[in-house]
């Protein structure tokens, strides 16, 4: 090998050695300068070079050093992800048999289930889908702190779950906590807190137990000691059967009312419950203006036309308003002066819930029927004529249809927990006393302003339907303060519940 050729060989190596040896100091320096203003930490780089190289800045080469510092120029450097540590999840600390809940096991699998036999480390754990063997260390420790709504704290294993509750082996012995009155819970699987817990995913039922869905009953009464008030009347749970409610805007008329309801019959499981009750109430001085109002569009008004000898109707009382060249005729101007009279009304419903099979609280359902004495000596409750100052004399009469022979309403109802606080409510009904009405007009009705009386549902206006329905939604504000809204009237529905009077 001549001089010339040597000469360009030792060129050519210390080029390659140059571009593959370790990274000079100008390129430490820039990388550490350009991560800097990135916003890199020192970890944040090292985490980087690591995850991306293998190695730290100082073990870079030349060539990954040019190659660093083109990318924090180019902006394509992101911050790494911090690396998760491996977080070793404790065995159960005992397995015995007769425990039965959700199981939750090193694989990282979950079995419902009964553990029916322990045998040295093996535990017996029967399921729906067969029986499993399964090594006692298996199973992860599975705790829970659970607060109720009294204030008392529980701190234990959870031995066992119900759709109802859960049973926990605390320091002091066992305790049995009801789902329905638990303020807040943390579980922890392995020792390690579960971050998604089952009240945000899962829950047993809704805050509120419905005793209405919005103004007809439910068969579930009010729970024993238990004060009510809503925007029409107010109410007390004497037993957990046995609840008395009174329309406080009639007393306040002198109209004393009284109104119960009783739970007869009741059977519950862990995911369904049924029951029926009857109600009845009486009204010791109930005007004579509430039943014309409210069957107001059975009432026929009348007027002899030309030199007639039968009268000819021109319309219901409910379309006496005054337009369309009627006459202007309110409550008071067509019924009797009789007053006031007893007045009473009765009912049966038969409502079931059940578990929902989301697991996200319950759905149930309510049916019912109800009879008044409304019609009881009706024609004695309006005048035959009324004459006003100026203009003809009106005649006045019931409307004789087989429809209008007896005061009835039959309904069925809808409830379905959509969260926690949050509940669709929807209701159908057959009710020939029933009228629909604007916001406006209602609104009248419930102050009183209509001739009516106040803080009641009975006004002479609106259009008769006799087969109609109603949806809505209810919000739990808190654990006393109910919200709802629906598209009839009362359209708002507001209640208070003080529990343990």
């Amino acid at each position: 090998m001549n001089c010339k050729n040597i000469i360009v060989t030792l060129f050519l190596t210390s080029v390659l050695l140059s571009q593959s040896g370790a990274i000079l100091p100008g390129q430490k320096s820039a990388i550490s300068s350009l991560a800097t203003s990135a916003g890199f930490s020192t970890n944040d780089l090292n985490e980087y070079l690591l995850q991306n190289y293998g190695v730290g800045l100082t073990d870079l080469t030349r060539d990954q050093g040019a190659e660093v510092i083109k990318a924090f120029q180019a902006g394509s450097v992101y911050k790494p992800k911090p690396r998760q540590k491996k977080i070793e999840k404790k065995s159960a600390t005992f397995i015995e048999v007769g425990m039965k809940k959700q199981f939750h096991f090193r694989d990282g699998s979950v079995r419902v289930g009964e553990v029916i036999s322990v045998s040295d480390d093996i535990a017996t754990l029967k399921t729906s889908s067969g029986s499993f063997r399964i090594p006692k260390n298996e199973f992860l420790d599975e705790t829970a702190e659970i607060k109720n709504k009294k204030g008392e704290l529980f701190n234990g294993v959870v031995l066992g779950e119900t759709e109802e509750e859960f049973v926990l082996r605390t320091q002091y012995g066992d305790a049995v906590v009801q789902k329905r009155d638990i303020s807040s819970m943390k579980r922890y699987y392995g020792g390690v807190l579960d971050r998604q817990t089952e009240n945000k995913k899962q829950f047993y039922q809704g805050r509120d137990e419905l005793m209405n869905i919005f103004l007809d009953p439910t068969a579930f009464p009010l729970a024993a000691n238990t004060f009510y008030v809503s925007g029409l009347s107010v109410g007390y749970g004497l037993t957990n059967k046995f609840m008395m409610t009174t329309l406080f805007g009639s007393n306040f008329s002198r109209d004393l009312n009284l109104h119960a309801k009783m739970r007869f019959y009741h059977k519950k499981s862990a995911s369904k419950e049924v029951a029926a009750s009857w109600g009845a109430g009486i009204h010791r001085a109930y005007p004579s203006t509430g039943i014309t109002g409210k069957y107001s569009h059975a009432i026929n008004i009348s007027q002899y036309v030309g030199n007639d000898t039968v009268a000819t109707v021109i319309g219901s009382l409910n379309e006496m308003d005054g337009e369309d060249g009627l006459p202007n005729l309110g409550v008071k101007d067509i019924t009797s002066n009789s007053g006031r009279h007893l007045y009473a009304q009765a009912y049966i419903v038969f409502s079931s819930r059940r578990t929902n099979p989301s697991g996200r609280g319950k759905v149930g359902w309510s049916a019912g029927a109800k009879i008044s004495n409304a019609f009881m000596r009706r024609s004695e409750l309006i005048k035959d004529t009324y004459t006003p100052a100026d203009g003809p004399q009106y005649l006045v009469s019931w409307n004789d249809e087989p429809k209008y022979k007896i005061p009835y309403r039959i309904w069925a109802g809808l409830e379905y927990d959509l969260r926690r606080d949050l509940k669709f409510l929807a209701l159908a009904w057959i009710d020939n006393g029933y009228k629909t009405m604007d916001f406006g007009p209602t609104w009248e009705d419930y102050i009183g302003s209509d001739g009516t009386a106040a803080f009641s549902i009975d006004s002479p206006r609106g259009n008769p339907s006799l087969i109609d329905f109603d949806f809505g939604m209810q919000y739990a504000v808190s654990e006393t303060f109910r919200f709802g809204i629906h598209f009839q009237q009362p359209y708002l529905d507001v209640y208070w519940e003080f529990f343990e009077f």
